[in-house]
């Protein structure tokens, strides 16, 4: 009776033992997929005045709308964008455009090596309008924010657009206006540009630039209203 105790004592032990073995050899797997496209479609072509003369007004338009992917994707209804203006960064040895990035609240000029002269173009963006003919989107008129503009002034002066599928507002056309700023001191007597945009003699006859970011803020679901 006692050897039978043991035996079966022993067993136990054993069966108690490879217990984690047998569960470290179990597993399951779940498979992740995802297919990534974009919401907007932007015709992302240069927009370029040339030579302007102050107190111009100069008109181009840009087209945001759904992108075909978004147009057939039956739960997706509605995109929520922004348009940002950020400055530019020139190279006269590169002949070249720039990045620019973010630093202690302030924008500069990444060099990248091939020269380092780099640098902050005058700013062009609080001469440029923009006007959506959609209720639903957003104005901004020219003359704002400020010709010091740092990343501050680019999210105080950001315009809000909107598209959606289930109202056939699918294609937004921008019209971007050029207000051309005058030269301090030489200014017209009925000018209509604010002293504060007025613009220091010894910039003539330089470049001036903006970048316009479209970024995307939100896309709804139809199954997210219906939960």
């Amino acid at each position: 009776m006692l050897k039978k105790g043991l035996l079966l004592t022993a067993a136990l032990a054993i069966a108690i033992a490879t217990v984690p073995m047998f569960a470290a050899f179990e597993a399951h797997v779940i498979n992740v997929t995802a297919q990534i496209e974009n919401a907007l479609q932007v015709n992302t072509e240069p927009i370029e005045f040339g030579t302007v003369f102050p107190e111009e007004v100069l008109l181009r338009q840009i087209r945001m709308s759904l992108s075909e992917s978004f147009l057939g994707e039956n739960d997706a209804d509605d995109v929520r964008y922004v348009i940002k203006q950020k400055p530019k960064c020139w190279s006269e040895t590169d002949q070249a455009y720039g990045r620019v990035t973010e630093l202690d609240g302030r924008f500069i000029c990444e060099q990248p090596g091939t020269a380092q002269d780099y640098q902050m173009l005058p700013v062009l963006c609080p001469f440029l309008s923009k006007h959506s003919p959609d209720d639903n989107d957003g104005d901004l008129e020219a003359f704002h924010g400020s010709l010091a503009w740092t990343p501050s002034t680019t999210e105080a002066t950001v315009v809000g657009g909107y598209l959606a599928k289930s109202i056939q507002d699918v294609v937004d056309d921008w019209t971007i206006d050029l207000v051309v700023p005058c030269f301090e001191g030489a200014c017209a007597q009925d000018n209509v540009i604010p002293p504060e945009f007025q613009l220091d003699p010894e910039l003539e006859h330089k470049l001036f630039g903006c970048d316009l970011w479209i970024e995307v803020t939100g896309v709804s679901r139809l199954s997210d209203l219906l939960d």
